[in-house]
């Protein structure tokens, strides 16, 4: 069991990184967190065959986490996939999925294997419907106006993971990550530039909520592009928050369950 970065970066990406999407790989099946850019070639490299994906969970309605989805889709179809897949989104994200599905009529095709809606509501701790090898259970987090889920996934005997997708630094977000050993945290700035944006988080502040969690292990992913050139100063800041392991993210490389 493993997960896998498909991409680490922020919303644009750059030639040695896509953005951010991660894979939870188990015994036969998979759980996708977030769908960018020729999702099922980076599925096949991180060896997740067209039956083994059970579930996708799509954070937040921005682009860079959803625009893949179609694509996903088409290709699970052409390959000939019959077996449901779960599409796990905030309520208030269903119907623009469905409209962006429907740009290319996917959901009314004949043939289409079955895509069960789970809807999300904004609730701490919520417990999706129990699945293959993963429990998972999501928080909202901080991302301005845009309704988000973080999301921690569970495996019997198994290192516990938390991702918080975009946001500024939330206590939902660090209640969520207590007792697991990892936190992928968003570390889309860096407090060594003041001209950051809001609604996301420096790396700083990543490693502040990694200690406040009390996680063994902390993952800095969605990296701006105008930091990827600095990425062993975007870790040291992080470092000098918490006192864990801080790495950033490897994008195709299996981090081991």
């Amino acid at each position: 069991m493993h997960f896998t970065f498909l991409g680490s970066a922020g919303a644009l990406p750059a030639r040695d990184r896509d953005t951010t999407s991660i894979v939870f790989v188990g015994d036969g099946d998979a759980v996708l967190i977030d769908c960018g850019g020729s999702p099922m070639q980076k599925l096949l490299r991180a060896g997740v065959t067209r039956d083994a994906l059970r579930r996708v969970i799509i954070t937040h309605m921005h682009t860079d986490h959803a625009y893949g989805l179609p694509s996903l889709v088409e290709t699970l179809y052409l390959l000939g996939r019959k077996a449901p897949l779960r599409l796990a989104c905030r309520e208030e994200h269903e119907q623009p999925l469905r409209t962006l599905l429907g740009v290319f009529r996917q959901l009314e095709r004949p043939g289409i294997f079955p895509i069960v809606w789970e809807l999300v509501p904004a609730r701490e701790g919520f417990a999706l419907p129990a699945l293959g090898s993963f429990a998972v259970s999501s928080s909202p987090n901080a991302h301005g106006s845009m309704p988000n889920v973080a999301v921690r996934l569970e495996a019997a005997g198994r290192p516990t993971v938390v991702y918080s997708s975009d946001t500024e630094p939330c206590d939902a977000v660090t209640a969520l990550a207590r007792g697991a050993h990892t936190l992928i945290h968003e570390a889309t700035f860096s407090a060594r530039r003041l001209e950051r944006f809001g609604v996301h988080s420096t790396a700083a502040e990543a490693g502040r909520i990694a200690a406040q969690a009390g996680v063994a292990r902390l993952i800095l992913a969605h990296i701006d592009v105008a930091h990827h050139g600095e990425l062993d100063a975007h870790r040291d800041e992080a470092r000098a928050h918490f006192a864990g392991e801080v790495e950033v993210a490897q994008e195709l490389v299996p981090y081991p369950l």
